[in-house]
């Protein structure tokens, strides 16, 4: 009798061993989406895989997922170890809010709940577009550009994130950033050929893109660098008229409201009259929205004569310069006296 209870304790402990060993567990739950991270995208392709114990064995053995307290799935067989889910998406077709985390958890026949990683839902993937300049714009260099682009809401919600701006050239065999740029900002005003490093591009074809630190890149737009321009400048009259000061015969009086031409866009310059190249006098800052300078007094002196030969006319010329002293036109002049 002693032997048969014994045996039978034995019995009973090795069973309550095997039943340990196949007890039903789901464990390992990860979450990897299409691009390998967080935050989990609209509509993306995301698998949601467990591991599990011996227990498991038959497809009738079913669990249920949740994102949060959402149900994102049908009963899947838990020997299956994966689930593709359309990323947002409830079971019942309609959407979980976005913008917010939630926690991944696996739900077995026995209703336990068994928790696997937070994610985040974000409303659309990583994405900036390129509005400004154009496709196919040529810019000169020295000018400045407002580079102009759109993102996606995933940057609303990072809005620490930057996009690197940067060109390259046509056959991408030389590229080199412009500007690092808060993604959210939307634009960013460019000197046209200056890089981040402060080194000059030459001028030549590019094409223009940004990149994030996560390798999101946006639209390419091809651009053409242009060399510093010139702005063109067109005398309305090039023959300018003089007053003679009673007192002084070769001194005059030039008004220089009489200098009117068109240029480019607006403009501020200083205008400069020289003879031979020489400075003669310095004729006052031009400009849109600017009033003419004042009455000049020059001195037109007398050229000297050897004998019979007269020495070469005198050339006057105008000189348009920026603010910065850099000389933008030059122009031939006459001028004529007032009677």
């Amino acid at each position: 009798m002693k032997g048969k209870i014994v045996l039978s304790l034995l019995l009973f402990l090795g069973a309550a061993l095997a039943t340990a060993d196949v007890a039903p567990q789901i464990s390992g739950i990860d979450v990897d989406s299409s691009w390998g991270g967080d935050p989990v995208f609209k509509n993306e392709t995301v698998h949601i895989r467990w591991t599990h114990s011996a227990y498991y064995t038959s497809p009738g053995q079913t669990c249920r997922i949740f994102c949060g307290d959402h149900i994102i799935s049908p009963p899947v067989p838990v020997i299956n170890k994966d689930f593709i889910w359309t990323g947002g998406r409830k079971f019942d077709g309609t959407y979980i809010p976005q913008g917010k985390s939630y926690r991944i958890t696996i739900e077995n026949n026995d209703f336990d709940a068994l928790n696997g990683p937070e994610i985040s839902l974000v409303d659309e993937q990583p994405k900036f577009t390129i509005i400004a300049p154009p496709e196919g714009a040529s810019l000169h260099i020295g000018t400045d550009a407002t580079i102009r682009w759109t993102h996606s809401s995933y940057y609303d919600i990072y809005n620490l994130a930057k996009i690197e701006l940067l060109i390259a050239n046509a056959d991408l065999s030389v590229a080199d950033y412009i500007a690092s740029v808060p993604v959210v900002n939307d634009q960013f005003v460019w000197k046209v050929g200056k890089m981040y490093d402060g080194s000059n591009a030459p001028a030549g074809n590019y094409r223009l893109t940004g990149e994030q630190s996560e390798y999101w890149q946006c639209n390419d737009v091809n651009i053409t660098l242009l060399g510093l321009r010139r702005p063109p400048f067109r005398l309305y009259a090039k023959k300018l008229l003089l007053h003679k000061f009673p007192d002084c015969p070769m001194c005059f009086k030039l008004d220089p409201a009489q200098i009117k031409f068109d240029n480019e866009g607006p403009l501020i310059v200083d205008v400069e009259l020289l003879r031979n190249g020489v400075l003669l006098a310095k004729l006052g800052r031009f400009g849109e929205r600017r009033a003419a300078p004042g009455p000049v007094r020059i001195v037109l002196e007398q050229e000297a004569r050897s004998g019979m030969i007269r020495r070469m006319q005198p050339k006057y010329e105008l000189r348009f310069l920026s603010p910065k002293g850099e000389v933008l036109h030059k122009e031939a002049i006459e001028f004529e006296i007032a009677k």
